[in-house]
């Protein structure tokens, strides 16, 4: 501990501030958009809310804007092992946690592609391999349960994933090269005709993997249309395909052939989304869907499907009150199989049924200004699927704006997440039985800002979860374990944020949080401390960035201990008219340490590139 307070010391010394590129809503910005479901303006919101830019997800990211949660975020860790790529399985990485909350694999916090949930239907979890970084166009991030809004799966926190065209320019080039074989070649095509635009997006990339057997390929299609029929209304269609392939010894499997440990995965997402704009309301439609095809090495085959259908308005009554109310259907389906694996009496190990669950969602939430200094929220979600299960969760926040520059705000949230169809009835350890798992948070902070870039923010939360689905011992056996509601947790914790502009060239940052995670400490470190520091000299930028860990643990209860380590990294580019080189170093004091118990991160490695923007 005395090492964490030594290093958070100095360091505010040093870093105190925010880039100049990075997108921070301020309490005077008149309205932002959360996660294409409700209007609210900055003053008024009652929770942590961050948004990440384009620029930064191109300066900082190396193959997915989901590095950017990890980078930015005060309590948000992402299990990342490999130069490239995070796998797929138990042993895979992508794993996110927010605030204590999250799992491996990822199923409690909900990842969102343009407003709706993008996850595989029978584990439930994202592949944040699909999403890559080139026609990302923002990330959100929400702390805490969100289920009232959001719904199934909201349980620690959203990333909406916004996707779309660079219409700014016409044609746009990638090539990059790096560490370990590693190369990444893109092209952007877009262009507005009239009220319509077009685009399409193709990337390639690959690496041979810092240690053998790490291997990751991948090919990227995205295309799409708009059209704006007037002031009020648009239509946009797009879709994405992604089959990629992976090596990961980490799984724990005996490759006896020495084939290597891999996966083969394709996956394509779709979605159509009309949107109104008005004066006094505002709101969109979707209908989306995914699909995905997965092959492991074992022997293991599976085929999902997802279709949704989500809809919000947001009407304002005055500037005093507005309210939001939504409805969303998701019917998703899968099926999965292994023909060499087998139990002692010859059945098979997987079940090989097709298996479907629909979940039908209804909410409402309302902003309302008393007097012009406070702010209060309030929120209700039904929520049925058909196993069935019912789930209500409510929603109450308050904001006091002090000061025009000072903000408080308090609230309470809760959240839920469904059992998915692995936990139902993939494997002998399935139960048909499982309930929800919910959770009850509370959260108090608040937020200084002056000369509009700078601020400082502390927030205070304690999660309460309940009815947590654990594999435990079954006895008797078979099988060993068996999927039940057996766990609960109460958390707290803190995030501080202080951000500054030095002089006009020059910001800087710092991040520091705190977890009391109980017995779920798999991939919760006690203490994070982010930091970045920012020079932009006309068209020459150069960003330092790095984060320190301490007290890790590889799973819960405080078992499977890991080192505690410092990584440093840094990212330069220079422009020069419709050129820009870059390069990218990472773990720059080549710090050797461990992101599962036997298994080392890479080292330093090194990306440089030129992008070409017409």
């Amino acid at each position: 501990m005395r090492i964490v307070i030594s290093i958070f010391l100095s360091c505010v010394t040093m870093y105190a501030g925010q880039l100049d590129s990075l997108k921070v809503y301020q309490m005077q910005d008149s309205i932002v958009v959360v996660a294409n479901r409700y209007q609210v303006s900055p003053k008024n919101l009652t929770n942590n809310y961050l948004v990440i830019p384009k620029e930064q997800i191109e300066a900082l990211a190396g193959h997915s804007a989901m590095e950017l949660v990890d980078i930015e975020y005060p309590s948000a860790f992402i299990l990342s092992k490999n130069s490239m790529g995070y796998g797929v399985g138990t042993a895979g990485a992508g794993l996110l946690n927010l605030r204590g909350q999250g799992g491996k694999p990822n199923t409690g916090v909900l990842v969102l592609l343009n407003g709706h949930p993008d996850f595989m239907s029978i584990f439930g979890h994202p592949l944040p391999d699909v999403y890559g970084m080139d026609d990302i166009r923002q990330v959100e991030i929400l702390a805490g349960p969100a289920s009232t809004v959001f719904g199934n799966s909201a349980f620690g926190g959203v990333i909406n994933l916004v996707s779309g065209p660079d219409f700014d320019h016409t044609v746009k080039l990638k090539a990059e090269g790096g560490s370990y074989g590693t190369y990444n070649l893109s092209m952007n095509v877009a262009r507005n005709f009239g009220k319509h635009g077009l685009f399409f997006t193709i990337n390639r990339k690959k690496s041979d993997g810092h240690i053998d057997k790490t291997s990751f390929e991948s090919l990227h299609f995205q295309g799409g249309w708009q059209y704006i029929l007037n002031n009020t209304w648009s239509v946009s269609v797009q879709g994405r395909y992604v089959p990629y392939k992976f090596d990961d010894p980490s799984r724990g499997d005996i490759d006896n052939l020495n084939l290597g440990i891999y996966g083969d995965i394709k996956r394509g997402t779709g979605e159509l989304i009309v949107r109104n704009t008005s004066s006094w309301l505002n709101g969109s439609t979707q209908v989306y869907a995914n699909f995905g095809h997965h092959e492991f090495f074992d022997g293991f085959k599976s085929d999902d499907r997802t279709l949704g259908f989500s809809s919000y308005q947001n009407y304002l009554f005055s500037e005093q009150l507005s309210l939001a109310a939504g409805s969303d259907i998701i019917l998703y389906n899968g099926r999965a199989e292994n023909a060499f694996a087998k139990m002692p009496n010859g059945n098979p190990i997987v079940n090989e049924d097709d298996h479907s669950l629909t979940s039908f969602g209804l909410y409402l939430v309302g902003f309302y200004n008393p007097v012009k200094t406070i702010s209060l929220k309030g929120g209700l979600r039904y929520q049925y699927n058909t196993l069935p299960l019912t789930n209500i969760t409510p929603t109450l926040g308050l904001t006091f704006n002090v000061l025009p520059a000072v903000q408080m705000f308090a609230n309470y949230q809760s959240g839920f997440r469904s059992p998915t169809l692995m936990e139902l009835y993939l494997f002998p350890s399935a139960n048909e039985d499982l309930k929800a798992q919910k959770i009850n948070s509370y959260e108090f902070g608040g937020m200084y800002s002056w000369q509009k870039q700078n601020s400082v923010r502390l927030s205070l939360f304690s999660n309460h979860a309940s009815n947590l689905i654990q594999a435990v011992p079954n006895m008797p056996p078979p099988p060993p374990e068996t999927f039940r509601n057996s766990g609960k947790a109460d958390q707290w914790g803190m995030e501080a944020q202080i951000k500054q502009h030095l002089t006009r060239e020059l910001g800087v940052s710092l991040a520091y949080s705190y977890l009391d995670p109980d017995d779920l400490t798999l991939y919760n470190p006690k203490h994070q401390i982010k930091y970045m520091t920012f020079w932009n000299y006309h068209d020459f930028n150069l960003i330092l960035h790095g984060k320190y860990v301490q007290d890790l643990y590889a799973a819960n209860h405080s078992l499977a201990k890991l080192p505690d380590y410092n990584i440093v990294n840094i990212a330069a580019s220079y422009r020069i008219m419709d050129y820009e080189i870059y390069a990218k170093l990472n773990n720059l004091l080549d710090r050797h340490y461990l992101v599962l118990t036997d298994y080392e991160a890479p080292g330093f490695n090194w990306r440089s590139g030129i992008k070409i923007s017409l």
